[in-house]
């Protein structure tokens, strides 16, 4: 039993990868965080293994305050729901710019399920000033930042 376990274990990364790259190859992206799911299941050997992605995108004056209180949602949820297969992190620059470090190492519906998450992508290009920036991340120090930190402002 826990070897046919292990088998089909290994072989969904590789139809989710063959998906994902499908779906990046006709320059379609389900989501705001696809490019973090295939990051996650590029590396069968490593499925345990947390993958981060860090989107970067600006917002038009007139949306940043509803962009920031559609992204406190999110963390409300998430904090309901309490997915331990889901590290986020968002951040707001002075310019207008969010910055979003997300780390799954399980299934991305932890995050992207979520009534609010949907909500928060739903109109999320009409709020942006220009496109969306994705690139994979590796964490190379973390010195106290990304556990535990309770110093998010309010919306």
């Amino acid at each position: 039993m826990m070897s046919l376990l292990i088998a089909e274990a290994a072989a969904r990364p590789r139809r989710m990868k063959d998906d994902a790259d499908a779906q990046k190859d006709s320059g379609h992206l389900e989501n705001l965080f696809d490019a973090a799911e295939r990051l996650l299941w590029a590396n069968p050997e490593k499925e345990m293994t947390m993958g981060y992605n860090l989107i970067r995108y600006g917002v038009k004056d007139e949306s940043i305050t509803e962009n920031r209180t559609l992204v406190a949602k999110v963390f409300e949820a998430l904090d309901e729901t309490k997915p331990l297969s889901v590290r986020y992190l968002v951040l707001e620059l002075e310019n207008g710019e969010f910055v979003h470090l997300v780390g799954y190492n399980k299934d991305s519906a932890a995050l992207t399920g979520l009534d609010a998450f949907k909500a928060f992508s739903a109109d999320h290009a009409e709020r942006r000033s220009g496109p969306l920036a994705r690139s994979a991340a590796k964490i190379v120090g973390n010195y106290r930042m990304l556990d535990n930190a309770v110093e998010a402002l309010p919306a």
